[in-house]
């Protein structure tokens, strides 16, 4: 009964992982995926001296010995190997020289009202296939340009073999040889192309740019492909052996929409974001890879774009800060090039893993719940743009604030406001005496309403009402309507009397900007813990400063619906072990 109480956990796992380029993904990817025997990890003991956290990591790798199954991982830019394939190499050498052509017209046009060319201002120099590699190529277009046709029929048990031999050893050959063809120049050339292809197959459906196949329906053909090839490993895991476990590892997601489109199917997925501090990722990119400082800066700034979401293109292109927001499961991965053998990393891999196969085996460390709490609050604010939540705790540990960004408590959020509302010259105290004059209300309604067959609330942002057009306002933030989640937080403790906060720790889902980084430096936050980094100077301008700067940590731990699933015990563990002892 135990055994069938947890199989549903330990044979079914599909692990998704996210993160910039030089973060880890693949190394963890390729931690996962190796026999327990190839790990050579360390071996844990626990004396009379030992501390509740060397307990945990006991705990943990004695349940890890016994239950280690490697995944089968499913690299992305295998599956845009698929769709490239479909095309012989002259074909593909001519997509590529389109690129070229429009990539540079980009650049030279700099056209702010064309979606494709504000997309394509992000790539650098698209470089074609050396000819000495179109007999290679060509070979393998012949095998696998019917490839599509084959996914979408159904699997016949006597002949998935064959096709999981396909997906899982010759495809991966090709792969890596077209990665090293056009890593030669360039690893970026690499990098540019892969990323362009991908932004391409979810807008077109396709790897070429064909403004008539534009379909918001194609936004999920990566996704499809993913779930094809799982299909396909966990059908021939169940011809050999119908009790063999199918773990999937994907290295790696970097649109979010890919990663609902898992999580919404099966409730066995789990989005792991894997974290690295700027100046190890650089590290990592200059001695691994040999890219250069300039690509890195270039690579940077796609993976920091602004989405404002405001076109199809917006949706379809990688978005890692969005991923990393919405992961359900976050590794810190830091050190340099040649750091140690990245215990650290592999350490958490396991602990989740073992976490995922057997709920509750440990308690969630400080940290995970105080950063569960922030994240849970900022399900409160009726923010438009962005939902960010704050908990703060004193030197001990112990819970003494919680916020949110919201407005001013008597206050109405921008969530429960109306455009419609405003301007038939509503009186209500929600709206603010400059919000009811003609100058503000002409303003705002110049801006399109939406069709009432949605059923939506014409909710409007004062700021970007306000500061429409003035460039120079846009990114003021003195005409926000709500305060901040740690600003929030810290009035609290003002406003109701509380106990000193000196020494204690601030949990924030977004890394404070630099006026609530100053009121947290005033407070004496020892520690500030943060999930998504805020865009801004204030780690390096005022918490890196001084004599008393803070330790700014990048969060680890399971948060939000994971935090449940990993940590309430499916049975009590006193009943699990009577069962188990009464089987002996």
């Amino acid at each position: 009964m135990i055994d069938s109480i947890y199989s549903n956990r330990k044979n079914f796992i599909v692990i998704g992982m996210t993160g910039r380029i030089g973060s880890g993904c693949t190394s963890a990817a390729d931690f996962l995926s190796q026999n327990i025997d190839q790990h050579n990890l360390q071996a844990i003991c626990i004396d009379e001296g030992s501390t509740d956290a060397i307990r945990k990591k006991y705990i943990i790798n004695k349940f890890y010995k016994k239950n280690w199954v490697p995944f089968t991982k499913i690299r992305a830019t295998d599956i845009i190997t698929t769709f490239l394939l479909k095309y012989d190499f002259d074909d593909f050498n001519l997509i590529l020289k389109d690129f070229y052509i429009k990539v540079n017209e980009a650049k030279k046009d700099q056209i702010e009202d064309n979606p494709l060319y504000t997309r394509l201002r992000l790539y650098g120099e698209i470089l074609t296939l050396d000819d000495s590699f179109k007999d290679i190529y060509n070979q393998s277009h012949e095998k696998f340009k019917n490839l599509h046709n084959i996914l979408d029929q159904t699997f016949r048990v006597e002949s998935i073999e064959d096709i999981f031999q396909i997906i899982t050893t010759d495809l991966i050959e090709i792969s890596d040889q077209i990665k090293n063809v056009l890593s030669k120049e360039s690893y970026k050339n690499y990098t540019d192309i892969f990323q362009l292809l991908g932004d391409n197959i979810r807008l077109y459906g396709d790897i070429k740019i064909n403004e008539s196949k534009k379909n918001a329906n194609n936004i999920y053909e990566i996704s499809k492909r993913i779930n094809s090839f799982i299909k396909i490993i966990r059908g021939n895991n169940d011809a050999q052996n119908p009790k063999k476990p199918t773990l999937i590892v994907i290295d790696a997601i970097r649109n979010s929409l890919e990663s609902m489109f898992f999580q919404e199917r099966y409730s066995a997925f789990y989005l792991v974001a894997i974290n690295a501090l700027d100046e190890d990722i650089e590290d990592r990119l200059l001695q691994n890879i040999n890219m250069t400082r300039e690509d890195i800066k270039k690579q940077s700034k796609k993976e920091h774009q602004d989405k404002t979401l405001k076109s199809l293109e917006n949706f379809v292109s990688q978005n890692i800060q969005d991923c990393i927001a919405k992961s359900d499961i976050f590794i810190v991965n830091n050190g340099k090039y040649n750091s140690e053998n990245f215990l650290e990393l592999y350490g958490q891999l396991i602990k989740y893993l073992s976490l995922i196969m057997h709920p509750g085996l440990i308690t969630p460390s400080l940290d995970e719940k105080m950063m569960q709490v922030a994240y849970t609050a900022k399900l409160n604010s009726g923010c438009l743009s962005r939902q960010v939540g704050a908990s703060i705790t004193n030197e001990s540990g112990s819970l003494k604030a919680i916020g949110w960004n919201s407005v001013a408590e008597g206050q109405t959020s921008c969530m429960l406001r109306s455009s419609n509302e405003l301007l038939s010259k509503s009186k209500s105290v929600a709206y603010s005496s400059y919000e009811q004059s003609k100058e503000f209300r002409d303003k705002l309604s110049k801006k399109p309403f939406i069709d009432s067959k949605y059923g939506l609330n014409q909710s409007f942002c004062f700021k970007s009402i306000y500061t429409e057009g003035n460039q120079k306002e846009q990114g003021n933030q003195v005409h926000t309507r709500s305060l901040h989640a740690e600003e929030n937080a810290f009035l609290q403790l003002a406003k109701y009397g509380s106990e000193g906060i000196k020494g204690g720790t601030l949990y924030s889902t977004a890394s404070p900007c630099e006026l609530c980084a100053k009121k947290a430096y005033q407070l004496g936050m020892k520690k500030i813990v943060y999930i998504d980094p805020y865009p801004g100077i204030a780690k390096q301008q005022i918490l890196m400063s001084g004599q008393f700067p803070p330790d700014i940590i990048l969060f680890k731990g399971a948060i939000g619906t994971a935090y449940h699933k990993l940590y309430e015990q499916i049975i009590p563990y006193k009943d699990e072990l009577e069962n188990l002892w009464l089987q002996q």
